[in-house]
């Protein structure tokens, strides 16, 4: 029977899903929540098919893992209409992260690495403003808004439960190891994937049970946003540079 912490990884297709898969294989045992399509998985992986919005579904997907990584949100195609978008973020961001922690609170898991936004405080960006985890939440969008409210629910998922929560505030994450376009010096917003692997790794082996909240954000964003909290609460810097510092 193997030793390692089992991870359950909910949006486990997509681009932050797939770079973890990728980085991580070596040092966890995986449970992967795919919403339709699955991809081609590692042998050793356990498979789960379920709708982020379906409560009993995640519940059960929950059992018996170590801890969870929450990167399930809605996707629409190009030219689906704004109100039907919001909708899915309804069902998904917003019921869906309601059933990760449940799921985590009845199935005793003691650890949710929650995948946040940058969007959070995307006015204070628009702004020309230094955003930071301390600031009152700004969202610039209705997906700003639904991970907000993963946000506060990590709050409160740690203070009434103490089921330890950190909410990385992901930007620009094309999964490349490369940055993928010139940003100005301190305006990076290019996340790479070891750095985005390597900061999930810290939250999970994190002694201490905290909320966090960490801008996930490679070198040379320091304009944008404080980046700190990384390393003071879980010990990760970025290996990676996006951009000249300032």
């Amino acid at each position: 029977m193997s030793s390692r912490q089992r991870i359950l990884i909910t949006g486990a297709a997509g681009m932050v899903g797939s770079a973890l898969r990728r980085y991580l294989r070596d040092r966890y045992d995986f449970r992967l929540l795919f919403h339709r399509n699955v991809p081609e998985v590692e042998q050793g992986d356990q498979v789960v098919v379920a709708d982020l919005a379906n409560f009993e579904c995640m519940i059960e997907a929950g059992e018996g893992v170590d801890a969870i990584v929450h990167l399930g949100i809605a996707v629409s195609g190009r030219g689906t209409p704004r109100t039907l978008y919001n909708q899915q973020i309804f069902d998904t961001n917003l019921k869906g992260t309601y059933n990760v922690f449940e799921s985590a609170r009845i199935n005793k898991v003691k650890k949710v690495v929650f995948a946040s936004t940058n969007h959070v405080t995307g006015f204070y960006e628009n702004e020309g403003a230094i955003s930071s985890p301390g600031l009152p939440v700004r969202p610039d969008s209705m997906y700003g808004v639904s991970k907000a409210y993963g946000e506060a629910m990590g709050r409160f998922y740690y203070d009434r439960y103490g089921i330890a929560c950190y909410c990385v505030r992901i930007a620009n994450f094309p999964n490349t190891d490369e940055v993928n376009r010139k940003y100005e010096p301190g305006q990076n917003r290019w996340l790479s994937s070891r750095d985005m692997a390597e900061l999930t790794a810290c939250c999970l082996q994190d002694p201490t049970s905290q909320f966090a909240i960490i801008y996930g954000a490679s070198q040379g964003g320091e304009k944008k946003w404080d980046l700190s909290s990384g390393k003071d609460l879980v010990g990760w810097e970025p290996q990676d540079r996006g951009a000249p510092s300032a």
